[in-house]
């Protein structure tokens, strides 16, 4: 799949996505709406059932001669009506009804006049203001005069208690919606890291090509040099072509065992021959086989070995390899002449191993990733360096076995500094030898 491809089945993905985000926004709001349309009706209903029932008092003739011989003629009989309800039985009827309707929330309630807002009967203190300007308030009918009184609810807890009876409908939408987003995020992320994997083993395949191609064509040639007749009457040639397949071969075989080392790595079942080790007495013949290397190019190794305590555990083959790949990048890596310097020192802890040189060095952003399996820094078509991307992974993997850690500074155009640590004493939980 082609990055255009992948750019607009994002892009689509993305804003089909996005389209279900909103509309399931919008379905959640109109529900919560919903279901606050609903529990208004509810209290509409709970309070024509209460007026309902103050009627139905006001209807009761005893209760009509009592009042008419109780009040004089400018007291309104509707007001004295009002008066004269037992707050507690007007309580009793709020609970009955709103409990019957499963309302079971905290609420404050008034009975008022409609011209002076001044509260005759109710439990209202405090909430005065608000139950006047409630969505639930109904006028009460009067029989015996045009006088109007109101009566008036309020729920102060209205919103939470809307939210909290759809709780488990958001919270199930927030989560499904989270998890189509995660699993998008995750899809798409693996689709990159896929075809940056793809890339990667591409360019992987290119660079084994070149490297076996020099190797396989040196041998060949000199194979067809040596069948022909003319070369055995001449034994310094027979011997020239004889030590080039040897050496190429040689190269080959070294080629094919790293491809193979990061098979065994990648498995974790590789073994160590766990010993005590002279990391000083090992440094020294590498540095010197190292300087016959780089004598060629009138290279130079500095060594600076100034470690107090240079005894540790460790694999010594092992070990050996991680330094050759240090020393070996610090040479491929080199502009003009080498110039390479190994110094050691040490702690309580462990002790420490420093490749500096003098080369091209690498930009910030390439830093985090040289350790990274089959990781080259580009260079587009150029195989100018030779390597697989494999060295580097490897002496990460080795060191960290050891219990160990590498850090790396650089700078473009004046080199790079890689420092190993090595405890002293191997991890127990580290440990996975042969004997």
């Amino acid at each position: 799949m082609n990055r255009r491809t992948i750019l607009i089945t994002i892009i689509v993905t993305t804003l089909a996505l996005m389209g279900v985000v909103i509309t399931q926004f919008f379905w959640v709001k109109n529900a919560i709406a919903l279901r606050g349309e609903q529990f208004d009706q509810t209290v509409s209903i709970g309070l024509k059932r209460v007026v309902n029932q103050l009627t139905t008092l006001q209807n009761d003739t005893s209760i009509i001669r009592n009042f008419c011989a109780a009040t004089s003629s400018d007291i309104s009989l509707h007001s004295q009506f009002i008066h004269s309800i037992d707050p507690a039985l007007l309580d009793s009827m709020f609970k009955t009804e709103f409990r019957n309707l499963q309302v079971d929330q905290e609420y404050y309630y008034g009975i008022f006049g409609e011209t002076e807002n001044a509260f005759l009967t109710g439990r209202f203190k405090g909430f005065e203001d608000k139950i006047l300007t409630s969505d639930h308030i109904l006028a009460i009918s009067c029989i015996f005069q045009h006088d109007q009184y109101k009566i008036g609810i309020l729920f102060p807890n209205q919103p939470k208690f809307v939210l909290r009876s759809m709780q488990l409908y958001i919270v199930l939408s927030a989560f499904f919606i989270l998890v189509t987003i995660g699993s998008f995020w995750f899809v798409i992320h693996s689709l990159f890291k896929q075809k940056k994997l793809s890339e990667i083993k591409a360019d992987f395949v290119n660079n084994m090509t070149h490297e076996f191609k020099t190797p396989i064509s040196t041998i060949s040639v000199a194979s067809e040099m040596l069948m022909k007749e003319t070369i055995y009457e001449n034994p310094e040639k027979l011997l020239k072509y004889a030590h080039i397949i040897y050496d190429e071969n040689a190269r080959l075989k070294n080629q094919v065992e790293k491809v193979l080392q990061v098979a065994i790595l990648d498995r974790g079942d590789y073994k160590f021959r766990i010993r005590e080790l002279d990391v000083h007495e090992v440094l020294r013949g590498i540095i010197e086989n190292f300087q016959m290397i780089i004598s060629k190019t009138d290279g130079t190794v500095f060594s600076r070995l100034n470690a107090a305590n240079h005894i540790i555990e460790a694999d010594r083959s092992h070990f050996a390899n991680v330094l050759h790949n240090l020393l070996d990048n610090a040479d491929k890596y080199s502009q003009g002449v080498p110039e390479v310097t190994v110094s050691t020192w040490s702690n309580l802890a462990g002790i420490f191993i420093s490749v500096e040189d003098k080369g091209i060095g690498m930009a910030s952003e390439h830093l985090q990733h040289i350790f990274k399996k089959f990781h080259r820094i580009p260079t587009g078509n150029v195989h100018d360096v030779k390597g697989f991307g494999i060295g580097l992974f490897y002496v990460k993997t080795i060191v960290e076995a050891h219990g160990g850690n590498i850090k790396v500074n650089s700078d473009p155009g004046k080199g790079s500094k890689f420092t190993l640590f090595f405890p002293y004493k191997m991890p127990a939980s580290n440990i996975n030898s042969e004997n």
